[in-house]
Formats: C-alpha cells, structure tokens, sequence
C-alpha cells in the first residue's frame, strides 16, 4: 500500500508538449500540481534545468524531462500502455510516429509568414498522407494495439 508520489508539472500555459501528460494524468485520475509559467519567466527557468527544455515533471523532488519519457512512466502497468511487451512496443512505435510528424512543426521560426506557410504545408500535404497510413494501419480492427 504505497502512496501516490506528489507530481508537479511545469509548462507554460499552453497545449502542446504537456497535454499529453495531462491527458493521462485525466485518464488515470491522478492528481498533480498543474504549474504553467508565463514566456517572461521561462529563461529564469530554462537556466535552471539541465536541458534546458520543459515539460518537467517532477516526482517526488525528482525531476523527469522529455514528454514521451514522462508519458511512458505514467502509463507502465496501466491499460494504456499495452498488454504485452509486444503491444507496448506498438503502441511506442504509433506515438513515435505522431512524434516524427509534430517534430516537423516550425514552433520556433520567427518569420510569420514563413511559418504559416510550413504549417499549411504540414496540415495540408503531410497530415493527409500520416492519416491515410494510420488508416491503413487499422485496417478493419477498431483499435491500433489489441482488442481495447
């Protein structure tokens, strides 16, 4: 009978790299401090980190970085992560490939209309292409991993 860990999340208050966290923090209703910081604050912090990149989640005094990282943690022996080891390395291998295509996303190009142009670009060409071998993937099955 071990208590939960205290979990603290940090990242700035928005979706991305987070929300994948907090999803499963939902899913498995599990409390945790949800700490966004502000863009002004962040290089105060970035200095702080070893890699210098958010989101962190902290476990007990312990830091984790890197979401998918964290993700993985969080789902190990839950229904999330696959029932065999043959599944939880499908299931890795589906998110990697979501991963590989968010990767391409142009979050940090300062030009607008460079980056609106990736973007649609990216949504428009790419995202239809990652769909159809998703789709292709699933074949007649309901879920990509298992029968759940």
């Amino acid at each position: 009978n071990h208590t939960m860990p205290n979990y603290k999340l940090t990242y700035f208050n928005m979706r991305g790299r987070a929300e994948i966290i907090r999803y499963i923090f939902a899913y498995l209703d599990i409390k945790y401090e949800d700490h966004r910081i502000e863009q002004s604050d962040w290089p105060e912090i970035k200095s702080t980190l070893p890699f210098g990149k958010i989101p962190i989640l902290e476990v007990d005094g312990l830091n984790l970085h890197q979401s998918l990282a964290i993700a993985r943690y969080l789902t190990k022996n839950t229904d999330l992560a696959g029932k065999t080891e043959l599944q939880q390395c499908q299931a890795d291998a589906v998110v990697d490939t979501l991963d590989d295509f968010m990767s391409r996303f142009p979050w940090a190009e300062k030009k607008q209309d460079i980056k609106d142009q990736m973007f649609t670009e990216l949504l428009t060409c790419d995202a239809s292409h990652l769909l159809q071998d998703l789709d292709t993937y699933l074949g007649e099955n309901e879920w990509f991993i298992g029968n759940s």
